[in-house]
């Protein structure tokens, strides 16, 4: 009966069927795919994040060393391990700080206190701005590495994207300022 519902829709055996829903297990990579499934969960977990966000963390910091390493290189500089050994440093500051902000928020959002519930508040605003400056930090990383491997001024595309920024923050300042001045016309 399994097998008849399962060619109905085109799988020859239940075997086939397995390894169209698990594909690792086709090319002997179940070991793999599990362990990295249960290394991102147990991180995800243990920081508060989403696996997504632990893979975006992980994909900055992987192209942050790798364009770091070019960069090096474009510099005549051989690769160091005491430079790595930074980046791990780096990195692992980073993780403790988003660790210790999601543990301060999980025991506020334990208790029905009013007090603990600001506390749940501003350690939460205080994980997601670190996870924001997390973001900025590896970003302007990468853009002084790139900068450099074109040949560049180490801050040319720093200030680069500094410039849109400033002038993306002024245009949208000089909108509001619009609306609250003809909001205050409209009162007198």
């Amino acid at each position: 009966m399994i097998l008849r519902f399962l060619s109905t829709y085109g799988y020859s055996s239940v075997k086939s069927f397995l390894f169209s829903l698990c594909p690792s297990f086709k090319y002997g990579m179940q070991s793999l795919s599990i362990w990295w499934s249960v290394a991102l969960g147990v991180v995800a977990e243990v920081l508060g994040l989403t696996p997504g966000l632990v893979v975006a963390m992980f994909v900055a910091v992987l192209v942050e060393t790798f364009t770091g390493i070019k960069a090096s290189s474009k510099r005549g500089e051989k690769f160091e391990s005491f430079k790595f050994s930074r980046c791990i440093l780096k990195l692992t500051i980073w993780v403790v700080i988003i660790y210790v902000l999601h543990q301060f928020t999980c025991e506020m959002e334990s208790s029905d206190s009013y007090f603990y519930r600001f506390g749940y508040v501003a350690f939460m605003l205080m994980k997601v701005s670190v996870m924001m400056y997390f973001c900025v930090e590896y970003v302007t990383s990468i853009l002084e590495n790139l900068a450099e491997m074109e040949g560049k001024p180490k801050d040319s595309l720093v200030n680069s994207m500094w410039d849109v920024f400033k002038n993306a923050t002024s245009q949208l300042t000089s909108i509001f300022k619009k609306k609250n001045d003809g909001q205050d016309n409209d009162a007198e």
